[in-house]
């Protein structure tokens, strides 16, 4: 058996190769698993980006109606139960929803409704006939400033179509609902408001 004694000197060499050693090792794990974050890290970024920059689902509008009702279904609704026919009829005759392009706080900021309307509003009621199963009448009123002050700048139009696959053709419009529509001025010629 060879036993040597190491020196000092020796030991202190051999320490410090070790040392540097253990470094580069660790250095080269530390380099490594950091290039390994930074690659989940660009992966991660370019999945949300091709999420981002996916075009939104475009909604249209029933066919016949004006596009920009499109979409009406999701805006605030007016009624918080469906409004079933008038006995005896009346002129949207059906079970019927009141949709507003507006959100509750432009409308009711104190959680009562406000009148008049915003500028720019959009009124939707949609109609079920009777015995039918499908949307059978859109009635829209779209204040338009300046339009007609006489009837606060609402312009009125009221479509209806026979079955689910038809376009909705107009029906009437303005004068014609102007006399029934006179009769809730106070509301801002609204008939429904907000539940």
């Amino acid at each position: 058996m060879n036993t040597q004694k190491h020196t000092p000197e020796l030991t202190k060499t051999i320490l410090c190769i070790m040392s540097v050693l253990f470094a580069g090792i660790l250095f080269t794990s530390c380099v490594e698993e950091q290039q390994i974050e930074e690659l989940v890290q660009e992966t991660d970024n370019q999945e949300n980006n091709q999420e981002v920059q996916q075009p939104e689902e475009t909604i249209a509008a029933l066919p016949g109606l004006p596009d920009y009702v499109a979409g009406y279904e999701k805006w605030l609704k007016l009624n918080a139960e469906p409004i079933p026919p008038v006995p005896g009829g009346d002129p949207h005759n059906g079970t019927k929803n009141v949709y507003v392009n507006q959100d509750r706080e432009a409308i009711a900021p104190d959680g009562t409704q406000t009148f008049p309307y915003p500028d720019g509003s959009i009124v939707v009621k949609e109609a079920t006939r009777p015995n039918k199963d499908f949307i059978g009448l859109i009635a829209i009123m779209r204040k338009d400033v300046g339009s007609d002050p006489d009837n606060n700048d609402w312009k009125f139009i009221e479509y209806t179509r026979d079955a689910p696959d038809d376009d909705f053709t107009i029906l009437a419009q303005d004068r014609i609902c102007w006399g029934c529509h006179a009769r809730v001025k106070n509301m801002d010629y609204v008939f429904t408001e907000l539940d």
